[in-house]
């Protein structure tokens, strides 16, 4: 009887969950470069991870951090297997509650059955499709670096998966104002 009442009286009171208010209570912002902070943009079949310039212009610089790139879920690729692994040398025999089961799991020998363990876990994954970004080049004719752009600004608006950049180049792109990317 009294859970009764514990589940009627919270279903009374509960109220209706406003996505958009919790969403834009949790808008993503960040200034300037951090390695470790490219956002990913996706709607779950597509993934594309950006910098600060909201596109993929620097991904040498966020290749030992989270690293830049662009995914789908058609997108994949295998190796060859040459040494011709079969699933088999992966498994290993287990015993619970009077009865045997194999799982697939990490062996350190023999080391052929170490090598398709990797080939397997390896094998299909995701294709990086490419990146897409700015070639923003200086007055003075050469390429820009991050140490070139200044005052980066990056909204991740999760409501409306809207993504706004601003930053500012010294000496770049024939400009020293404040430059708009959308991504």
């Amino acid at each position: 009887m009294i859970i009764f009442l514990i589940v009627c009286c919270n279903s009374i009171l509960a109220q209706p969950i406003n996505r958009k208010a919790v969403l834009e209570r949790h808008t993503v912002v960040q200034n300037g470069y951090d390695s470790l902070a490219s956002l990913t943009l996706g709607n779950g079949s597509f993934a594309f991870t950006t910098d600060f310039t909201g596109l993929q212009s620097f991904p040498e610089a966020y290749s030992a951090g989270v690293p830049l790139g662009t995914q789908s879920e058609w997108g994949w690729h295998s190796f060859e297997n040459r040494a011709g692994f079969d699933f088999k040398e992966t498994l290993k025999e287990y015993h619970f509650n009077g009865r045997a089961s194999t799982y697939s799991v990490q062996l350190k020998e023999p080391e052929r059955s170490k090598q398709a363990v990797e080939w397997f876990r390896q094998n299909p994954h995701r294709l990086q499709l490419g990146n897409i970004g700015f070639e923003l080049i200086k007055l003075d004719g050469k390429l820009a670096k991050l140490e070139d752009l200044r005052n980066a600004h990056q909204t991740l608006y999760l409501y409306t998966g809207q993504l706004h950049s601003y930053l500012t180049g010294r000496g770049c792109c024939g400009c020293n104002y404040l430059l708009p990317l959308c991504g």
